[in-house]
């Protein structure tokens, strides 16, 4: 449940980021993102099938600066580190879901 929460807070801050960044392509990105990770990372404590969405926007923040060539090194940075820690969480919460089997249990 921890590493979805993370998750949550990580979609916090790509908007916070995006209201400091405040220009063009990176502020929308992360805008972007950051609600999807919010609200997917809500949606995976009930259906861990959203934790798979989380995981690619994660793969997104880590190749977004690169795709949509970022002009401030900060933002790259940033949707680099987010994007890191979100794919990890996201394989976290998929490891340490419990399986059908031992919830019948």
């Amino acid at each position: 449940m921890l590493s979805r929460w993370i998750n949550v807070g990580l979609g916090v801050w790509l908007v916070v980021a995006a209201i400091l960044a405040g220009r063009g392509v990176e502020m929308l990105n992360n805008l972007l993102l950051g609600v999807g990770l919010f609200l997917f990372g809500f949606l995976a404590m009930g259906v861990l099938a959203f934790g798979r969405l989380c995981a690619v926007l994660g793969l997104w923040a880590v190749a977004s600066p690169f795709v949509l060539g970022y002009h401030g090194e900060a933002a790259g940075l940033n949707d680099l580190a987010v994007g890191a820690l979100v794919i990890t969480t996201s394989l976290w919460q998929r490891r340490s879901a419990p399986t059908s089997a031992s919830r019948m249990a």
